[in-house]
């Protein structure tokens, strides 16, 4: 049932449409359902370590801050252009440098206002301090607020995220701005319930075992079919879905690739691939002696040739028919072919070449010892190499095996040690007197790109991201210097020889070996859920809109109250998030770099504070 197609609407027209429109204010649905008494009950095997967004860097806590927050703006899902969200509507100056929004009329879960000043915290604050949304605002200069409905935001040079992904779901000032910013990045955990605007709000966070969201009598939109969601914790994947089949639960957002196939010929599942904008990558540990004095590795994996051997030495699409049971494809760097518009394969993509491996080898002086290993001036070839436990990933822990086993045959080593997604983001997070300290030599681990932008995905392999979301520590300027021109780039062929360029340094460099991109595999019960309609995009995406929002998630209802009359419909069943490990970003943790940027100079525009929130006029 495995699908290449690639989603249809291509990131860069979202984002120059965003950025043009002059005024967009469609309505909001205030149709209301009776909420009914169903419960939708979601199986995974990994649940989030923290519902506070400042420190949360799981996949799965994106899955439950999209249901409980909005966007300044939101994505449609049909075709992921932008959609009313905090904001009802928006104008973007001529030098598309300055874009206002009006707010809309929307109260928090608690009855509170929503205001512009919510906003403006939200955007400086975690906007620039939390762990995996600093770079959304790299381009903003200043954040105004002339009166509670309307928030101005100027950039320093266009950027299209401003509307068209500005993925930072806006939090409420008045809970979250009264803790301590220490505490907000550090220990702080929020009471329940979560207070939103979402159509759900958590009321129960039992880690390990549950997590409970029930309906927002405050919502303004139209009214879920469920009244209550449940994401239920199991040990392992394998329990994950033999509860799907049991009918314990309802969908599965993530299905293995082993499993995929066997699990879509059950009575009453349904199983889905859709296109994602997903990899496995093998990282390797560049951290640079400056920046990371005191970082754990093997200096012999800093060494170029031996990247380039790694390399040559990895038959990828081995990989993808014995770990990924087929179900994925054969990446070529690091920007997924999910990215149409922007996608170009690159220069070098080191296809299967175990030979050319050990010439490179030769060449750079590594010579095989008595055991075969090959070593040079001291340094062997011998490397740890760190993955998500079986129960966690049986495709990175097979895949981590496969890789040590085709690298062994060209005299490189590495030792395979499965860890649990807590201890390898420990290991790749880890800090000396302030400074990132990273303990490992390599990983295998994905990431998860944004559903309508390649950037964050670029992000990554800035130097500014380091002790931030980048997780091989990577540094290059002309590579810097390319992602700031990208970014203000509107021109979609421009931008995407930029974005070549891009690629082409990274598959020199090799801080990663990007060995898979890989589809959401999904699956619900037929008998259960009805009005199973993929979207963003409509046709070939997913059951929700991942991190993106929650729009489809209010036509989901129980089968028994179908208007279709074919409980037994396609779809797809899933809640993913990339990133990874991203996650690890996504998703995979660091401590934040806080290094403020300059302060600019507001505009000129004359302004009221905000009556409730004095004074509302300070510079981000």
């Amino acid at each position: 049932m495995r699908t290449s197609r690639l989603r249809k609407l291509a990131a860069a027209v979202v984002a120059v449409f965003a950025l043009l429109a002059l005024s967009v204010t469609p309505a909001l649905a205030d149709e209301s359902g009776d909420g009914g008494g169903e419960v939708l009950r979601i199986g995974w095997a990994q649940d989030p370590q923290t519902l506070n967004p400042f420190i949360g860097l799981d996949e799965e806590s994106y899955t439950i801050w999209a249901i409980n927050w909005d966007l300044l703006v939101n994505f449609n899902p049909e075709d992921l252009s932008p959609s009313p969200g905090i904001a009802e509507s928006w104008e973007v100056s001529d030098d598309r440098k300055t874009v206002t929004f009006k707010i809309a009329d929307r109260k928090w879960s608690d009855g509170k206002p929503v205001t512009s000043a919510d906003v403006k915290w939200t955007l400086e604050t975690l906007g620039e301090e939390g762990e995996l949304f600093t770079s959304y605002t790299d381009n903003v200069t200043s954040i105004r607020t002339p009166d509670p409905k309307t928030v101005v935001i100027q950039t320093s040079k266009p950027d299209a995220r401003i509307v068209g992904g500005l993925l930072i779901y806006i939090l409420p000032k008045h809970i979250w701005g009264k803790v301590p910013l220490e505490e907000l990045t550090t220990t702080y955990q929020p009471s329940l319930p979560l207070v939103g605007t979402g159509p759900y709000i958590v009321t129960e966070f039992d880690r390990g075992r549950q997590i409970t969201m029930q309906q927002n009598q405050e919502f303004s939109g139209k009214k879920p079919n469920f009244s209550e969601l449940q994401f239920i914790k199991y040990g392992n994947q394998d329990a994950v879905e033999r509860g799907l089949q049991l009918g314990e639960i309802d969908l599965v957002p993530e299905v293995q690739a082993a499993t995929f196939e066997r699990l879509g010929e059950q009575a009453n599942v349904e199983t889905v691939d859709s296109p994602s904008p997903a990899f496995t990558q093998l990282a390797f540990n560049l951290c640079p002696p400056d920046l990371c004095p005191d970082a754990n590795f093997n200096p012999a994996i800093q060494d170029l040739p031996v990247r380039q051997a790694i390399a040559y030495s990895i038959d990828r699409e081995r990989i993808n028919q014995i770990a990924a049971s087929g179900t994925s494809f054969v990446a070529n760097g690091l920007l997924p072919s999910f990215y149409r518009s922007f996608y170009q394969e690159p220069d070098e993509t080191y296809e299967f070449d175990p030979e050319k491996a050990k010439q490179i080898l030769d060449d750079a002086g590594y010579v095989p010892g008595d055991d075969g290993i090959r070593e040079k001036d001291g340094d062997r070839l011998s490397f740890n190499l760190y993955t998500r436990t079986r129960s966690e990933s049986a495709y990175n822990a097979q895949a981590a095996k496969l890789v040590a086993e085709m690298a062994r045959e060209v005299g490189i080593e590495f030792n395979v040690q499965e860890v649990s997604v807590d201890k390898l983001t420990e290991l790749t997070v880890r800090h000396v007197d302030g400074k990132p300290a990273p303990d490992f030599d390599a990983f295998i681990w994905g990431w998860g790109g944004d559903a309508y932008d390649p950037s964050f995905l670029l992000s990554l392999m800035t130097t500014g991201e380091i002790g931030g979301s980048s997780d091989a520590f990577y540094s290059n300027e002309e590579y810097d210097q390319l992602y700031a021109e990208q970014s203000g780039e509107f021109d979609v062929e421009a931008r995407k020889e930029i974005i070549a360029r891009m690629i082409n340094r990274l598959q020199e460099d090799l801080p990663y070996i990007v060995l898979t991109e890989d589809p959401n595999l999904q699956a619900y019960r037929t008998d259960r859920i009805a009005n199973v309609e993929p979207a963003c995009p409509s046709g070939d995406g997913d059951i929700f809109c991942e991190q993106a929002g929650y729009a489809p998630l209010l036509d989901l209802a129980p089968a028994s109250e179908s208007t279709s009359g074919d409980s037994d419909g396609g779809g797809s069943g899933g809640i993913i998030i990339a990133i990874i490990a991203v996650i690890a970003l996504a998703l995979i943790g660091f401590f934040v770099i806080r290094s403020r940027r300059r302060r600019d100079e507001p505009l000129e525009l004359e302004e009221e504070p905000l009556e409730t929130d004095p004074p509302q006029d300070e510079e981000k």
